[in-house]
């Protein structure tokens, strides 16, 4: 295998997360759009990808993932000042 039969193996199976991925998305339907972010980020697509196939910013993609990443930090906390 040649290093171009390499970059278009590696190109195709980008497209097909990329498919995939967006097949997921809409998947999820009427779900929030900080669950499908933070859905999408688990799944290991990167930040623009993530807007891209939401439709949305890059920054709207990064605030939905510091608030996820905040909200799972404070409700933590909370559970361990009940316990």
């Amino acid at each position: 295998m040649n290093d171009d039969e390499l970059i278009r193996i590696c190109s195709a199976v980008e497209r097909i997360a990329l498919v995939l991925g967006a097949m997921y998305a809409s998947h999820l339907g009427d779900v929030d759009q900080l669950v499908k972010t933070e859905r999408l980020s688990r799944c290991g697509f990167s930040n623009s990808a993530i807007a891209t196939l939401l439709g949305i910013t890059t920054n709207a993609v990064n605030v939905a993932l510091h608030r996820a990443r905040k909200g799972s930090r404070g409700s933590r906390a909370m559970k361990r000042k009940k316990k």
